[in-house]
């Protein structure tokens, strides 16, 4: 008996170790995820001094939500990534993600934006499948144009990129939501220099970007308020700076090692979206500065394994598409982070895998599934 448990045990890490996809990536990615539903679940109601426990929809929604976006993980692994360079399949997602943001325009507001289609109980941004979308035609459009010779054109390769972006960027910006609009831009920024767009072409974008942003920060009042609540929040305690305020309260109530998970107190009705756009506040309060510091790192692991995949990649499509979901993942992390800290304005945006939200968590494991993918193809060459 014991010697079949041994054989068992070698067959399972020698399995582990032949393993052609990055291990480290998926723990990570599983990990965040599961965290993520301890987290919503906490920040939904659960109050471990109060025994004071919310509804358990927003869990139990999530957890749903979660396997399929596992599920799809598991799937696309599997899926050689170079798949994704078919003009077809290309074409057809960048027709659903503008038909479908323009179609979300005519759903109900919901706090004051159209971002949602909503089908019965059911919801999804198509903002989400928009950057997933974009990633493949940039990979796919600026590996053929080096194949031609043609990577130094502005017009041929520059401005078709910059078009298709900006477009996406506009109708994102009409519903409005202006964290992604910028997180797209931050993911086109990021593929134009790997795929070595000449510098002197992305300064061309920066009068039509300042111009965008007077039209859309300075003379919106709300974005205008905001801005001023980020620079002095104590002058508007009780209204602009009140969110931003509270998220810094919870964060310095936790401390070095937090009042303990389900202890929170800024949840209950005090910090406004406790379990999506200011879950990390949460997280600092309910497990301190350790708890944040940890989930930074793992971040930051999945970072590394994402980009190491992605410059292993056996050729320009690999290498592009990877850095572009690795972007895609990583800055929006990294820039939830920093809202919550009051180290940038305050933007409503998700943290990837712990917020609550359906659609950000399945295209956030999908993009996971095919970077797991690049990672399996780089190993193999």
């Amino acid at each position: 008996m014991a010697k079949e448990i041994t054989t068992t045990n070698n067959r399972f890490f020698n399995s582990i170790e032949q393993a052609q996809w990055d291990m480290l990536m998926a723990c990570a990615a599983i990990g965040l995820t599961l965290f993520g539903l301890v987290m919503v679940y906490s920040a939904s109601g659960f109050n471990a001094s109060t025994q004071l426990e919310g509804s358990f929809s927003a869990v139990l929604r999530q957890a749903g939500w979660a396997v399929v976006g596992i599920i799809a993980m598991l799937i696309l692994m599997r899926v050689n990534y170079q798949r994704y360079a078919s003009p077809a399949l290309i074409l057809l997602g960048l027709a659903t993600s503008v038909c479908l943001l323009i179609a979300v325009l005519f759903f109900d507001e919901v706090k004051g934006a159209k971002r949602w289609i909503k089908l019965g109980p059911l919801s999804a941004q198509p903002s989400e499948l928009a950057k997933i979308t974009l990633v493949m035609f940039l990979a796919y459009f600026l590996t053929r144009r080096t194949e031609e010779n043609q990577e130094g054109s502005f017009q041929s390769t520059f401005l078709p990129a910059a078009v298709v972006t900006g477009m996406l960027m506009l109708l994102i910006l009409k519903e409005p939501d202006l964290g992604t609009a910028l997180m797209i831009g931050v993911i086109f920024v990021a593929m134009m220099v790997v795929g070595k767009i000449p510098a002197l072409h992305l300064l061309t974008l920066v009068v039509p970007v300042l111009l965008v942003g007077y039209i859309y920060i300075l003379k919106t009042p709300f974005r205008v308020q905001r801005i001023l609540a980020f620079m002095d929040p104590e002058s508007d305690a009780k209204k602009t700076g009140y969110q931003i305020l509270q998220s810094l309260y919870a964060v310095g109530s936790g401390g070095v090692s937090g009042v303990g998970l389900g202890g929170s107190k800024q949840k209950l009705g005090f910090l406004p979206e406790a379990k999506t756009d200011f879950i990390f506040a949460v997280v600092g309060e309910e497990l301190g500065f350790f708890g944040s510091a940890v989930i930074v790192l793992v971040f930051g692991l999945l970072m590394w394994r994402c980009l190491k995949a992605s410059f292993r990649a056996p050729d320009q499509f690999g290498q592009l598409l990877g850095i572009g979901l690795t972007t895609m993942l990583i800055a929006q992390a990294f820039f939830n982070m920093s809202v919550v800290l009051s180290l940038v304005p305050t933007k409503g945006i998700t943290l990837p895998f712990v917020s609550a939200g359906g659609s950000s968590l399945v295209f956030a494991l999908a993009a996971v599934g095919i970077l797991l993918n690049i990672s399996e193809q780089a190993r193999a060459k």
